[in-house]
């Protein structure tokens, strides 16, 4: 992964600050440029020049941790500003103010569709920067984009520790119990994609040729989103790691995204999304949770 250029969008409020920290703190890491962009739904009456505190901003960003900083003058539609100057990046960094859950639908948002549309991966910081990420959560479901995300994550943040995360779907198991199967027949398929998903996760945890830090991998059943949450709590994750593939926004609603359930189900840490094109999967299928490809009788 090589990040040279990394968007920032603020609207100079204290969570968008958060942003700015986060995002220079990052284009510092890897040598890249940042450039951020004003991007305000509601602009507050007492800001007269956003573009000259705009300015002022990036010079402070700059002298604070030594990075290339650049403004940018958008045109004033939000969402086109966005997504244009995202296909000039590799990293936008979004803030968590910008989801406003039950105010308005989620398409009319700015992040939920910067979320589902954006050509580059989106960081969602909702937390202040108090130094590099520490404890990375990334979740995996075994499709071809699996691994590269993994890479992803691990190469963000070098010196972070990475935890592998899988929620087993357990819609087979329930349609066994459905048609009435024996206790053993559950139980059986029960331990043999609990087998596959730790051999999996294993395959996944090896992809470094060498990492200062560990790679650890957790297993939960059923909700992805609920374990998610939990488990980000419980290992006291700074950041979570998502795969997406290209939706629209109507199957999103229909299916649910996990983003914004996440966002709005109240996760402390930040979120990055990694749409799976930008690891260089476009038609990737996804793995059998079982890997005789079978219910067992």
């Amino acid at each position: 992964m090589r990040i040279q250029n990394i968007l920032a969008l603020t609207d100079f409020s204290i969570q968008a600050e958060h942003g700015l920290d986060r995002a220079a703190a990052l284009a510092a890491a890897h040598g890249a440029r940042l450039r951020i962009l004003y991007a305000c739904e509601t602009p507050p009456l007492q800001l007269s020049d956003p573009m000259a505190r705009l300015d002022q901003r990036a010079r402070q960003l700059a002298r604070r941790h030594g990075v290339e900083v650049s403004t940018i003058a958008g045109t004033g539609r939000l969402l086109e500003d966005g997504l244009t100057e995202a296909a000039r990046a590799d990293l936008m960094v979004a803030h968590g103010r910008m989801y406003r859950d039950g105010v308005v639908l989620p398409r009319r948002q700015l992040l939920y569709p910067l979320l589902r549309r954006s050509p580059c991966p989106v960081l969602v910081v909702q937390r202040p920067w108090q130094g590099a990420y520490a404890r990375v959560l990334v979740s995996v479901d075994f499709c071809a984009a699996s691994r590269p995300l993994v890479r992803y994550a691990g190469d963000l943040e070098a010196g972070a520790a990475l935890e592998l995360f899988h929620a087993i779907d357990t819609h087979n198991e329930a349609r066994l119990r459905s048609a009435e199967a024996s206790t053993a027949a559950v139980q059986a398929y029960r331990r043999e994609v609990q087998q596959y998903a730790q051999q999996q996760l294993y395959r996944l945890s090896d992809v470094f040729e060498a990492r200062r830090n560990r790679v650890g991998t957790l297993i939960g059943r059923g909700d992805a989103v609920r374990h998610l949450t939990v488990q980000q709590e419980r290992i006291g994750a700074d950041l979570v790691v998502l795969g997406q593939e290209r939706r629209s926004w109507l199957m999103d609603w229909v299916r649910g995204s996990v983003p914004r359930k996440l966002l709005a189900g109240g996760m402390k840490s930040d979120l990055l999304v990694v749409p799976h094109d930008c690891l260089g999967v476009w038609h990737e299928g996804r793995q059998p949770a079982c890997p005789t490809g079978r219910l067992p009788a």
